[in-house]
């Protein structure tokens, strides 16, 4: 049985993780099939007119960040348990790439089933939730995120998430857009130094 996120715990927890486990779920009559034609429209939304978005420095090569954010989610999401990748449907024969699945478990045995849509290493990369297949629900009709790497300096990376969503409630309008922004920067906060932490690892 899915769990919702309307008491107050469960609603913290999910906006904890939401900015790096993005939601797409409908709430409308074709709520049974997502249509190709309007992941298109939201692919390129979410790059010309996003919702919300956030730039971060990180002192690692581009690879090395890109690598660790797309492979190792649970290593930097609190209270993450595990990572499991599917790469059945993967346009890159067996590899990680545009159709694979990425499944997160949380330590409470919630987790959250995520297909890529886009996947051009190092560079970019982008992807949704599959709510029929997660035990998580939200109080957004749809929600998607895409990330850009660039490298400014010789072992600096510059990591753009952007994100473009729809609460299901008007009333939750300002609330989703104001926690949705604070989980945002606090996640990517603890990405960069975890990842920093890492690679500092690696030349040592």
């Amino acid at each position: 049985m899915k769990k919702t996120l309307f008491s107050s715990s469960s609603f913290v927890k999910y906006f904890t993780i939401l900015p790096t486990v993005v939601v797409l779920s409908f709430y409308t009559p074709f709520a049974q099939k997502i249509e190709r034609a309007f992941i298109e429209e939201e692919l390129t939304r979410v790059e010309t007119n996003p919702d919300q978005s956030i730039e971060i420095s990180i002192n690692a090569p581009l690879q090395f960040v890109f690598d660790f954010l797309s492979t190792r989610l649970n290593e930097y999401i609190a209270d993450a348990r595990s990572l499991e990748f599917n790469h059945t449907s993967s346009e890159s024969s067996g590899e990680l790439g545009k159709g694979s699945i990425r499944k997160l478990t949380m330590e409470d045995n919630d987790f959250l089933i995520q297909r890529f849509l886009q996947f051009d290493p190092p560079f970019s990369y982008a992807y949704l939730t599959d709510m029929e297949e997660s035990t998580l629900q939200a109080p957004l009709n749809y929600s998607l995120a895409r990330y850009e790497f660039s490298e400014p300096d010789e072992g600096k990376t510059l990591v753009r998430v952007s994100v473009v969503y729809e609460p299901s409630s008007r009333l939750l309008a300002f609330f989703v857009r104001r926690v949705f922004n604070s989980a945002l920067r606090k996640d990517f906060q603890r990405a960069r130094e975890i990842i920093e932490s890492n690679y500092q690892q690696t030349t040592q």
